[in-house]
């Protein structure tokens, strides 16, 4: 889910701290978990503005697939629609592990973009559904993320036209869609629900794509930050991810959401596992109410 070519950044020194004893209050629960995780975590810092089309693209390839297969199919796309002007990107400087992919733990394939040098986007936007379908094929479900990066080039086209999109700056100068100028002028909320109209495009990926590009104070949901909330007590929403997203966005403090979205990802990947969590270990297990069911099953284990 383009384009840190190196480990998050982090700051603070990381030790061994761990909950006393259980909060009721939730909210005080949560604050309670931002401050822990970031104890033992360290703070996730944002490294910059990135291109908001290219995450939002990347961000759209990598749904049901492994980063592997999205980024393939990006690169594919950039291959065979190449700018006329490089930015000079170096695609062998991505991090990944010995087995040739990108460490989810450390990176995420919507922060690796800046080592890939994206497509022409005017000539994307000139393909038919079925020929962009066939560039992209290996990141999986080809005609319904065809259809949904052919919607957004064109409301990028008609509809940013009078933000300054296009037009304004020579194509040799500045790509000529870009999705910044557009995104700023509707505001978070306006962009979010715009983007989220465009078939193929959750609440999530507008929401990664806006913290990735842009650092925009918001906590993406995925399957971990869901599981997790979920696990804690923090909300009760079984399924339902976007109201994860609404009601965890009501209780973060400010200027907490980007560090507590990366620092559970990392915490469900490591600790919070989806099966087998290891509560044991777990610093937050006094103020997890799912914590003695799972230490039960593994006692019987």
């Amino acid at each position: 889910m383009p384009a840190r070519t190196t480990p998050l950044k982090r700051t603070g020194s990381p030790h061994m701290a761990a909950a006393k004893s259980p909060i009721k209050d939730i909210k005080k629960r949560l604050a309670a978990v931002i401050d822990l995780l970031e104890a033992n975590l360290g703070k996730p810092i944002w490294d910059g503005r990135k291109d908001a089309l290219e995450v939002l693209v990347l961000t759209i390839l990598s749904q049901n697939t492994t980063d592997g297969n999205a980024l393939r199919a990006y690169q594919n796309l950039s291959r065979k629609l190449p700018r006329a002007k490089h930015a000079g990107r170096d695609a062998t400087q991505i991090p990944r592990g010995d087995d040739g992919n990108i460490d989810k733990v450390k990176l995420r394939l919507s922060n690796c973009a800046n080592a890939i040098e994206p497509p022409d986007w005017a000539k994307v936007a000139e393909l038919s559904q079925q020929e962009l379908a066939d560039m992209i094929r290996t990141a999986g479900l080809p005609d319904s993320k065809a259809g949904s990066i052919l919607a957004v080039l064109r409301w990028i086209r008609d509809v940013g036209t009078g933000v300054g999109t296009r037009g304004s700056v020579s194509a040799e100068d500045q790509p000529e869609y870009r999705l910044e100028p557009l995104i700023e002028k509707l505001g978070l909320d306006a962009a979010i629900e715009a983007m989220t109209h465009i078939k193929g495009i959750g609440i999530k990926t507008a929401t990664v794509t806006l913290i990735e590009a842009m650092g925009a104070d918001l906590c993406p949901v995925d399957t971990h930050v869901h599981r997790i909330i979920n696990r804690l007590g923090i909300v009760d929403t079984k399924d339902a991810r976007d109201k994860t997203f609404a009601l965890l966005r009501a209780m973060i403090p400010e200027g907490r959401a980007y560090a507590l979205h990366h620092n559970l990802l990392t915490f469900g990947r490591t600790i919070c596992l989806a099966r087998g969590p290891k509560c044991a270990e777990c610093p937050l297990r006094k103020l997890c109410p799912s914590a003695k069911s799972f230490l039960a099953v593994s006692k019987l284990d």
